[in-house]
């Protein structure tokens, strides 16, 4: 695969300008060679710079799509049956009237989307029945309940987490004499998140960001004649309060806007490509929103309407997106960050300050990435909505779930990035693996970005003390 130069936020606004036709007619159809030529023929056409770079970005978009799209019908079968034998194809053809089988064209084939199998064992109901899954308790569910009611209880929850994260490149792309710079997200002390304590760390030169930067990272660069692991292992503490925004009667604060100078304008503001006012985004917040002033009841309804019509299911990688938070609204499905992204969009459109969070999901049984969102409202300042675990709690039933996750977060959290598609302190060189945030890693070598293939990430929970 071509590795490309970064881009830069600037740029990547480009992903808003529509492709020539041509191109876009082989692509719908899976002639990926086909449309790489168009783009050759329209580069050398007298169009404006701004269509240049998204023919340049598409480029990438089109050796990506198929690496993300792997397996054909036939393909997805065979593999299934190796966890589940008695799946057909009359289980895919559920799975694609229910919207969790995400495929495109590939040479005029379909072809469905990598993670597929774990997304219809994950989600859909009568395939977990079948693998054994139904709904069964666990103790990350356990631990999460158990916090959810002692904030409910009390007030608020702290605890002090203990993390590692590591990345390595696989032995198979690592050449001695390789120049490598890593990036690895760190917690960030803003709002929930104090005393953070970087412990321990890989050698090399060594960059960390300031404790309050909004793309928390720490940085090696280094010289490599033999392949190794960077890492770093950090503890901190997250203060998780309780607010109840499910009350009958909202403060009178709450009747007058929320834009009283606190939130800057970039809370309110579109930023492309992503977080982008589109017509149909625009009907659709005037439609939930009705005639409601009020920002957290604007916010509420905003919140009811992803949680309880969006199907969580997962992505193809952010980097090959135009537009998240429309492909939400048309789709009614996405992921963590993809529900955030459409629940913040709305929120600006709707006239409420909302931003973006996100790091990892750190329950002392579970460790994985995971995105929310933040929204400001007077008199209560910042507030949490993480509308993909309001979802899950949805489909689960749990209503006391749900509206937790309107104004709170748990405290099982590690925040490094407290806004959407900034730029590394010590810069890229090539395109990230993730253009939104830093959640996993990144590195690079002077020669070009690697990809999320090309590397193994680690992470680990040392501790998780409830304080």
């Amino acid at each position: 695969m071509m590795k490309m130069k970064d881009f830069s936020c600037e740029e990547l606004k480009a992903l808003a300008v529509e492709l020539p036709d041509e191109v876009n007619r082989y692509k719908m159809a899976g002639d990926f060679e086909g449309a790489a030529k168009a783009i050759d023929r329209w580069m050398d056409k007298p169009v404006g710079e701004a269509m240049k770079t998204r023919l340049l970005y598409e480029t990438y978009i089109l050796q990506k799509l198929p690496k993300e799209f792997p397996d054909t019908e036939e393909e997805v079968i065979r593999k299934f049956r190796e966890i589940l034998p008695d799946f057909s194809m009359e289980d895919l053809r559920r799975a694609e009237e229910e919207n969790l089988a995400e495929w495109i064209l590939v040479d005029g084939r379909k072809h469905y989307i990598h993670n597929l199998i774990r997304n219809l064992s994950d989600k859909e109901p009568e395939i977990r029945r079948r693998l054994g899954k139904a709904d069964e308790k666990n103790e990350a569910k356990r631990l999460l309940l158990e916090a959810i009611h002692e904030m409910q209880e009390k007030g608020e929850k702290s605890v002090r987490i203990h993390l590692k994260t590591a990345i390595r490149l696989k032995e198979e792309c690592f050449e001695p004499g390789m120049k490598i710079r890593a990036h690895l997200p760190l917690p960030a002390e803003l709002f929930h998140t104090s005393d953070v304590k970087l412990l321990d760390h890989a050698l090399g030169r060594v960059t960390v960001d300031a404790p309050d930067a909004r793309w928390r990272s720490i940085c090696f660069e280094d010289t490599l004649e033999e392949n190794r692991t960077f890492f770093a292992e950090y503890a901190y503490t997250v203060k998780a309060k309780y607010v109840d925004l499910w009350k009958e009667e909202l403060p009178e604060a709450e009747t007058k806007a929320a834009s009283d100078g606190k939130p800057g304008e970039e809370y309110l503001s579109e930023q492309y490509p992503h977080i982008r006012f589109t017509p149909y985004l625009r009907s659709l917040a005037s439609e939930i929103v009705g005639t409601e002033k009020r920002p957290v009841e604007i916010a509420r309804r905003i919140y009811d309407y992803v949680t309880k019509n969006v199907q969580y299911s997962y992505m193809r990688n952010y980097s090959i997106q135009t537009c998240i938070p429309e492909y939400c609204a048309t789709n009614l499905r996405g992921d963590c960050g993809v529900q955030a992204l459409l629940f913040i969009t709305l929120c600006r459109i709707a006239g409420v300050p909302a931003g973006w969070e996100s790091g990892l999901y750190s329950n002392p049984v579970s460790l994985g990435a995971h995105d929310w969102a933040m929204f400001y409202a007077e008199p209560y300042g910042w507030l949490y909505a993480d509308p993909s675990f309001g979802g899950s709690a949805y489909a689960a039933g749990d209503e006391n779930r749900r509206r937790f996750y309107f104004g709170n977060l748990e405290p099982f959290r590690m925040a490094a990035n407290h806004a959407f598609q900034q730029k590394f302190t010590v810069k890229k060189e090539f395109l990230p693996i993730d253009t939104c945030d830093n959640q996993m890693g990144e590195m690079e070598c002077e020669k070009c970005g690697f990809t999320e293939e090309e590397l193994e990430v680690t992470k680990e929970i040392i501790s998780v003390e409830m304080l």
